[in-house]
């Protein structure tokens, strides 16, 4: 971010950002929650709301939109080239679009300053708990071990019928050719190593009866053992939550329940560029020793300005 795009800045919004910074240099801990909102300054759009990326497909079909397309029943339907949006192909034209767009966006600065955070010497142990299925946190550099995408991730498939709870990499599999008249995939579309029925990612979708559950499960331990060592070492523990919506709490419902934890001290930071959301809940404000600090302000020019803050302190 160049110094002409930084944006004015209040007295208050300043001492806002003075404080998210003396309590990263002052925590020993540190957790990372974060929603679409925090890839839009890659480029990437959010599923509702002024910043939504619509599948241009779905603008020729009033009646769908992202909850439908983003369901499991299309594994289910019959297979085919049809102009009329009602077979699986169309459904698998989705999560080409998807992986096509995820795979060559690149993730923005914000990652990077998230991961030197996570690394500086007074931190004891770093986390992330995310909603996000477009990878960019493992793309930053984040080790798989410290990272919880509790709806999957495009960058792994499963069985439709889920045979053996396994998956495995995509490894470009998505990147199937579609009938620009009909908006279906026209390749063969991808199967299952194991029993040979269709493939599809494993993302945690609408109606979703046959998620398959061990890469999650794994991460969930992975978690768990996180919040164990917190709680063991009795360490100091900051949440920065970063562009997490309201219409699907879970990222937000995940901040407020750790910072409310009576195990720990934690403190919560909320990041969120329309002043609504980034809103803390009045009961869990003016609690002894624990801070909650809301920065109404998009992901990127948050991190940006508070890690600027972050190294003034550092000198």
């Amino acid at each position: 971010m160049s110094s002409d795009s930084v944006p004015k800045l209040n007295v208050e919004t300043k001492q806002i950002i003075n404080k998210i910074a003396e309590l990263i240099l002052n925590c020993e801990s540190i957790l990372f929650t974060s929603g679409a909102g925090m890839s839009v300054n890659s480029g990437l759009g959010t599923f509702r709301g002024t910043t939504a990326d619509i599948w241009p497909p779905l603008l020729q079909e009033p009646k769908l939109d992202y909850t439908d397309i983003c369901n499991s029943i299309w594994f289910e339907k019959e297979q085919g080239n049809s102009i009329k949006h009602n077979t699986a192909n169309f459904g698998y034209a989705f999560w080409t679009y998807q992986y096509n767009l995820f795979a060559k966006t690149a993730p923005h600065h914000g990652y990077t300053i998230a991961k030197r955070w996570s690394q500086l010497n007074h931190i004891k142990f770093a986390f992330n708990f995310t909603s996000n299925i477009d990878g960019h946190w493992r793309k930053s550099g984040w080790d798989e071990s410290s990272i919880l995408e509790f709806h999957g991730s495009i960058d792994c498939m499963q069985c439709v019928n889920n045979c053996c709870d396994s998956v495995w990499a995509t490894n470009d599999i998505l990147k199937l050719n579609i009938d620009s008249k009909t908006n279906c995939v026209i390749d063969p579309l991808p199967l299952c190593p194991h029993c040979k029925q269709l493939a599809r990612p494993n993302i945690l979708m609408f109606n979703d009866w046959h998620y398959a559950g061990e890469r999650y499960n794994e991460q969930i331990d992975r978690y768990e053992q996180f919040k164990l060592d917190v709680l063991e070492t009795k360490s100091k523990l900051l949440t920065i939550e970063l562009g997490a919506g309201t219409t699907i709490p879970s990222v937000r419902d995940e901040s407020e329940m750790v910072f409310n934890n009576k195990k720990w001290i934690a403190h919560l930071v909320r990041i969120n560029p329309l002043v609504e959301h980034s809103i803390i809940d009045e009961r869990f404000k003016n609690k002894t020793n624990r801070y909650t600090l809301e920065l109404a302000m998009d992901a990127l020019t948050a991190m940006t300005l508070i890690d600027q803050a972050l190294n003034e302190k550092l000198k």
